[in-house]
C-alpha cells in the first residue's frame, strides 16, 4: 500500500485531496499546522480529515526544524501548500517557497519517490503578482531536484467565489472592469481526482479547470438567481481598482498583493482545460443554505 504525505491538508484542496487519496487505498500522513482546523470542516464544504487520515504530523512547514522524518516511509508528496490570505506574520515567499522547500528537502533525504505540487494556471502571465513568484520559483527548484514531479496548474477554485451568493444576499455586488472577462473555475473534489491521477501518470504538468466556462458577470447573475435578489450592481473601471491597489500599498504590503492578484485576473480570460462533473449551480444553491 502506498503511502503519501498530503502538506497544506487543513486547506480546501488539500481536504478533498485527503479524501480522494484515503477513497484510493493510499495510507495517508497529513501535515498539519494547525490543530484547531484539523478537527472541523473546511471552507465552502471541503470535508473533516481527522476521520480519513492514518497519520497526522503537527508541524510548521516555515520551521525546518519541526519536520524532521516527516516523509520516512513516504512514497508521495502531494502539496497544495500556500497562502491564501495575509496572516502578517509570514510572507508569501516564506510559505509558497521556502516551506515548499523544506518539504521538498525532507523528501530528497527520505528517498521520496514522485511530488505533486499544485500552482498555477498560466503563471508566465501573472509574474507581477508575489503570490504566483513564490510558486514558480518553488516550481523552478523541484523540477531541477532529483526526484520525479508534476506540478498541476488550476485556474481557480470554487471556494474562491463561494462568498457571490452571500453577496448577493446582502444587497450588493461588485466587480472590476467590465465583467466578460472568461473562466473555469474547478470544485475542490474535481480538482483532487486529477491530482490522485497524476501520481501514477507520466504527465510533467496538468493544466485544468472545471466544466463550465463563465464570464464573471455570468457567475454573479447566477448567485444573484440562485440568492433571490437583485442587488445594487458596483463593477469598479479598471482605473479606480488599479489607483486603490496601488494606495494599499503605501500602507499595508499584504493586503496589496492580495488585491493586485484580483485586479490582474480580472483584465484576462483564464481559461483551461475542462474537467469535472460538479456544476458551478449547484454549488451555488449549497452556499446559499449556509446565508438561509
Amino acid at each position: 500500500m502506498k503511502k503519501v504525505l498530503v502538506a497544506g491538508a487543513t486547506g480546501y484542496l488539500g481536504r478533498y485531496a485527503v479524501q480522494e487519496f484515503k477513497n484510493r487505498g493510499y495510507q495517508v500522513r497529513a501535515l498539519v499546522r494547525n490543530p484547531e482546523k484539523f478537527t472541523k470542516p473546511g471552507p465552502y464544504f471541503a470535508p473533516v480529515i481527522d476521520n480519513l487520515v492514518d497519520e497526522v504530523v503537527f508541524a510548521d512547514a516555515t520551521k525546518p526544524e519541526t519536520l524532521a522524518g516527516i516523509c520516512d516511509g513516504v512514497d508521495v508528496v502531494f502539496s497544495s501548500l500556500g497562502m491564501i490570505k495575509p496572516d502578517f506574520v509570514h510572507t508569501v515567499f516564506d510559505v509558497d517557497y521556502q516551506g515548499n522547500m523544506n518539504i521538498l528537502a525532507e523528501a530528497l533525504k527520505s528517498g521520496v519517490k514522485k511530488f505533486v505540487y499544485v500552482s498555477v494556471y498560466d503563471a508566465h502571465r501573472m509574474m507581477n503578482i508575489p503570490n504566483v513568484q513564490a510558486h514558480e520559483k518553488f516550481v523552478k527548484e523541484l523540477q531541477a531536484a532529483k526526484i520525479e514531479s508534476v506540478i498541476i496548474r488550476p485556474n481557480g477554485y470554487y471556494s474562491e467565489i463561494g462568498q457571490f451568493v452571500a453577496r448577493a444576499r446582502r444587497g450588493f455586488m461588485f466587480w472590476i472592469g467590465d465583467g466578460f472577462v472568461r473562466s473555469n473555475p474547478i470544485h475542490g473534489a474535481d480538482l483532487a481526482e486529477v491530482c490522485a491521477d497524476a501520481v501514477d501518470g507520466d504527465a510533467k504538468e496538468v493544466e485544468v479547470g472545471g466544466p463550465e466556462v463563465f464570464t464573471y458577470y455570468e457567475m454573479v447573475d447566477l448567485a444573484c438567481e440562485i440568492a433571490g435578489t437583485k442587488p445594487v450592481m458596483l463593477p469598479l473601471p479598471f482605473w479606480l481598482a488599479d489607483g486603490l491597489v496601488a494606495a494599499v500599498g503605501i500602507f499595508n504590503k499584504e493586503v496589496h498583493d492580495v488585491a493586485l492578484f484580483a485586479t490582474t485576473l480580472s483584465k484576462m480570460d483564464i481559461v483551461s482545460p475542462r474537467y469535472g462533473t460538479r456544476r458551478l449551480r449547484d454549488f451555488f444553491n449549497e452556499c446559499r443554505a449556509l446565508v438561509d
